[in-house]
């Protein structure tokens, strides 16, 4: 297990550790935000309500005093601008409000007419038109709030409200105002923040006017911009301190407050719980290290060592090193159990290994050797070893005698071994039962399982249990594996297994010896059977080795060679070819093939005596695995059906051609020659023209008719329509399709000739083509002569004329297709017409053939008389 590998188990913990760390961390962060969240909401909440209740006091503060600057202005001498009457009105207005500082009156031009209190330092006939307040009363019809501004008397802040003063026209005469000291609302905010808050009081124009710390009013530093809202949340002062601020506008008089709260009061159970999950974080990973660290040492490396252990045992179980584990071993957990269980898996894998080895080895000694007796003996061998058995016994049946007796042993007395025999009946035998069941049968303490008789024979070979094993085969009667040992001991299925393994050895090495045995038997046969076919082979077979000696010639090789009896094996090949090459032309051809060992073919002529043959002669060389010639073949074959054959279609096609072209030049021209429009033919001459072209036309139906009869003939497609019928009915049906006015033909039947049972068609064809062949073939004028008779229960039936007859050397092949008799003048067919007889005659089940008699040629065929439907031959003339 490499480190760093995507499938390690370190990768997998780290990876699930931190997706724990990571979901841990998540989940605080998550309730830290959330927890952030709702604790600004509510300072902001706490923040907000705290500044409506101080713009509230605010606004009442400020509203009463402007309403006693109002109830001034609306006071008659005020409106007239009396001086007398002023001091006696002002006097008691400024003594109810502590926070007054002056209350003055101002004309329409902004002078100074009285203010009280009166004293040292008079400003009446002072110029105030030039202030804000001044101005926007002169334009406004109600109370104007000033800015915030230091009282140059007392150097305090100081907000003046200020009512215009409208005479009976509603024009603008100078206002009324009072001087408030705003001391008052610093006081105020002060005592309302506590330790803590720090409130702050903007006016219109975002001047400090109070603040509840120690910040100086109106001090051009500590401006808010008044359009500007003070943002939600948290917000750092110069010195770093971080607060929750909150503003409020207030909409009568344009002024702003400013609430801000320490961050560190308003979020502290955010910091402890920040503060506790930074703790506990520190502490899982803390643990987390401590826990990698165990796993690290305690699982992960013995595990490493234990994969890399069952890695090498796996690839060489038997060189594996156990040493890396060995240690781990003592421990008592898990760790220990799994090293423990792979040091018991590396020896049951070693003896498992030797076990297989053993099977391989006897397994191969069982393929390799045919000698049965020593194979069964390194059997018995084997299994004394694996299984640490002193004894065991192979039993098998004596065919002889039909009883089980012993066919091997190690471990027994000889004497006790030739007396052990069973009746394959035995039922108190274990061996038996086990044949018998075909199960193996063991008896792990012979003293208290077995038989009286079994316990006697134990005591006197000391053996205490026993396993038989049945061998089942299916050419060799069943056989038992018997092992013995010499203490009670219950046989493990391991041992079973390996006892049947090797049981199935030893039927496999008797069976292999039976099969051989058959298998030589049939190889034999086979051999002979071979022999027997290429000796009867049409063709010449000869089999030479790589040093041109004879391996094997069948007869008919020999008689191509012209020698009385093969050549015997271990012969030269120069031999047979020397006698075969005086009988070939060219023979220069044939004996460079002979001389040559590739492949390679040759056709040539034989000839031996009055025998001629067309042979082919070819060479096959034979080459092994890795292309080495080992020898060759030789194939020589008769090919002079074939060459005949392919003379006779080549016959056909010059035949055919000049058959068809004759007549169809005829019918071209004669066509040709009554469609002439230049020409006027009489009615003689075109009836004599008309019959050329028919019979022109009918000489075509015919050599196409003996094409397809042929055709069918060969193809085996001829169907008979069997019938009776009058001999002398089908004679006059083949007259009248021929111009027989060129020789006399005479009829000679006797009157009781009996029906034939033919195919008239066929029939009519077979008279119709040897007419034929005698008109064309004898002079005219020679007489033709059809007579018929009954012999043997045929009809025979005989065509002669009295011609020029066939010369004898070709009467052989007067039936064969396509055959003509060469220099025959008038033959102008394609050698179909006896072909065709033959086929039709023999189809018939009769014979037909050139009888030996003269002058001239007689053509005699049978055909099979009509016997009725009682099976009788009908005695009439007829049907």
């Amino acid at each position: 297990m490499g480190r760093g590998h995507p499938h390690d188990l370190r990768t997998t913990l780290l990876a699930a550790y931190g997706l724990l760390i990571g979901w841990l961390v998540a989940l605080g962060l998550l309730f830290h935000f959330w927890s952030a969240d709702r604790l600004l909401r509510d300072a902001e909440a706490s923040n907000r309500a705290l500044a409506q209740a101080v713009g509230l006091e605010t606004e009442a503060w400020l509203q009463d005093a402007i309403q006693g600057v109002e109830a001034l202005a609306r006071m008659e001498a005020v409106r007239r601008h009396d001086l007398r009457a002023l001091p006696a009105l002002f006097a008691p207005a400024f003594s109810a409000r502590p926070d007054a500082l002056m209350l003055f009156l101002l004309d329409r031009r902004g002078v100074m007419r009285y203010h009280y209190p009166e004293g040292p330092g008079s400003t009446v006939g002072w110029d105030f038109s030039f202030w804000n307040y001044f101005q926007a009363a002169a334009q406004g019809n109600g109370p104007v709030l000033s800015k915030g501004w230091l009282s140059p008397t007392t150097g305090k802040p100081v907000v003046t409200i200020a009512v215009p003063l409208k005479d009976e026209q509603g024009a603008f005469n100078g206002l009324v105002a009072l001087n408030l000291s705003l001391e008052r609302l610093s006081t105020v905010l002060r005592t309302v923040a506590g330790g803590s808050l720090d409130l702050r009081l903007y006016d219109a124009t975002g001047q400090l006017i109070a603040a509840s710390g120690p910040l100086i009013p109106l001090d051009p530093t500590h401006r808010l911009d008044p359009g500007e809202a003070v943002p939600p949340g948290l917000s750092r002062d110069p010195e770093g301190r971080a607060w929750v601020a909150t503003s409020l506008f207030l909409p009568r008089t344009g002024w702003r407050i400013l609430v801000r709260r320490p961050a560190d009061e308003a979020l502290a159970t955010l910091y402890m719980f920040r503060r506790g999950l930074l703790l506990l974080l520190t502490l899982v990973l803390i643990s987390g290290f401590g826990f990698w660290y165990l796993l690290t040492h305690q699982a992960l490396r013995p595990l490493e060592a234990i994969a890399h252990f069952s890695r090498e045992l796996g690839e060489h179980p038997g060189s594996a090193s156990a040493a890396p584990i060995l240690r781990l071993t003592a421990r008592g957990d898990q760790i220990g159990h799994l090293a423990r269980s792979l040091l018991w898996m590396q020896a049951a894998i070693e003896r498992r290994l030797s076990e297989l080895r053993t099977l391989l080895d006897t397994g191969r000694v069982v393929l390799s050797s045919l000698e049965t007796e020593a194979v069964i003996a390194t059997i018995l061998e084997q299994i004394q070893h694996l299984l640490r058995v002193p004894t065991c016994a192979l039993f098998t049946l004596d065919e002889r005698t039909g009883w089980y007796r012993v066919r091997a042993v190690r471990g027994l007395s000889p004497d006790y071994a030739r007396g052990l025999s069973f009746h394959p009946d035995d039922p108190r035998s274990p061996t038996m039962r086990a044949i018998r069941t075909g199960r193996p049968v063991q008896i792990a303490d012979i003293e208290v399982e077995g038989y009286p008789e079994l316990r006697e024979r134990a005591r006197r070979e000391g053996f205490r249990s026993l396993l038989a094993v049945p061998l089942q085969a299916r050419h060799v009667p069943p056989a038992a594996l018997v092992i013995y040992r010499p203490d009670p001991h219950p046989f493990s299925e391991d041992e079973v297994s390996l006892a049947w393994n090797f049981a199935n050895l030893a039927a496999f090495a008797l069976e292999h010896a039976v099969l051989y045995a058959r298998s030589d038997m049939l190889l034999q046969q086979q051999t002979r059977r071979l022999e027997t076919l290429i000796e009867h082979l049409h063709d010449g077979l000869i089999m030479e080795s790589r040093e041109r000696e004879i391996l094997y010639m069948n007869r008919r090789a020999a008689e191509w060679c012209g020698l009385e009896e093969p050549c015997a094996p271990g012969c030269s090949a120069d031999i047979a070819y020397a006698a075969l090459l005086p009988h070939l032309s060219p023979s220069e051809e044939a004996a460079r093939l002979l001389e040559r060992t590739d492949e390679g073919t040759v056709e040539v002529r034989w000839q031996r005596d009055a025998r001629a043959r067309e042979l082919r002669i070819q060479s096959l060389p034979v080459r092994g695995e890795g292309e080495e010639r080992l020898g060759r073949i030789l194939v020589l074959r008769d090919i002079t059906v074939e060459r005949e054959l392919d003379r006779a279609k080549s016959a056909l096609l010059s035949a055919v051609s000049h058959e068809l072209r004759t007549p169809l030049a005829a019918i071209q021209g004669y066509t040709t020659t009554l469609l002439a429009e230049d020409v006027e033919w009489d009615p003689a001459a075109r009836r004599e023209f008309l019959q050329i072209i028919l019979e022109e036309t009918e000489r075509l139906a015919h050599l196409v008719s003996n094409l397809l009869d042929l055709s069918r003939l060969e193809a085996g497609a001829l169907i008979l329509n069997r019938q009776p019928y009058p001999l002398e009915a089908l004679i006059a049906r083949a007259r009248r399709g021929l111009r027989t006015n060129t020789h006399p033909i005479s009829v000679q039947l006797p009157p009781d000739l009996p029906p034939v049972d033919v195919d008239a068609a066929r029939i009519e064809v077979v008279f119709r083509n040897l007419l034929d062949n005698a008109l064309r073939y004898t002079p005219p004028g020679t007489p033709i002569t059809i007579s018929a008779g009954v012999a043997d229960g045929v009809v025979v039936v005989r065509v002669r004329d009295e011609g020029p007859g066939i010369p004898p050397e070709h009467r052989g092949r007067l039936f064969d297709r396509f055959y003509r008799i060469p220099g025959q003048v008038r033959s102008s067919g394609a050698g179909l017409g006896l072909a065709i007889c033959k086929g039709f005659i023999e189809a018939h089940g009769g014979r037909i053939w050139l009888a030996d008699e003269g002058p001239g040629a007689t053509f005699v065929f049978t055909l099979p008389i009509w016997r009725g439907d009682d099976g009788r031959a009908d005695p009439g003339g007829g049907g």
